[in-house]
């Protein structure tokens, strides 16, 4: 599985959809299961597929080590990251990101953004945003959320939503919790 950043994942599913592409698989990374009112998510076993047997439910679970200051911290860094795209200011977006990443290129990822903001009005809404693991000497936050995002190709009118799982990693920095990777589940 590729990983790229949370806008290029949300986003190139829903531009593909929005340019008329027949193939389903072209969003990679992004799950379309609509699951967005619970904070769990299914499991299966080994066993379980092979007996046939149901599906079990496994809660999304708040990590407990996380100092309250931190916590704030970082869900602030998470809101300013989707406010800024949601209102399409790019530098604001991009301050909400490391200069260096994990699991993208920061002068790559820019230009996308752009591109996205001059073709699209897209929105995202994260839902269930949970903290799930901090690494209190890494200083790192693994954040899950379910992500509504809705984009609108300006040229064509079309519209298209979708919700993906996703966990968001977030670094601290000099300048503050940063994003330095995401993983955007199926």
């Amino acid at each position: 599985m590729t990983y790229k950043w949370v806008s290029a994942l949300l986003l190139m599913g829903a531009m593909l959809g929005a340019c008329g592409e027949e193939e389903s698989n072209q969003a990679a990374n992004s799950a379309l299961d609509g699951e967005t009112q619970g904070s769990t998510q299914e499991t299966h076993t080994a066993e379980e597929e092979k007996a046939g047997g149901t599906t079990v439910k496994a809660p999304i679970e708040e990590a407990e080590n996380v100092p309250a200051e931190e916590r704030e911290a970082i869900l602030a860094a998470l809101n300013r990251q989707i406010q800024s795209f949601n209102e399409k200011d790019i530098d604001a977006y991009m301050a909400t990101i490391s200069k260096t990443p994990e699991s993208f290129d920061y002068k790559e990822e820019k230009a996308y953004i752009e591109k996205v903001f001059q073709t699209f009005d897209a929105t995202m809404t994260p839902v269930n945003t949970t903290i799930i693991q901090y690494d209190e000497d890494q200083m790192t936050a693994n954040v899950f959320m379910n992500m509504e995002s809705t984009s609108k190709d300006l040229s064509s009118g079309k519209e298209v939503s979708q919700t993906t799982r996703q966990i968001m990693v977030f670094q601290k920095e000099a300048g503050g919790w940063k994003q330095v990777s995401l993983f955007a589940m199926e």
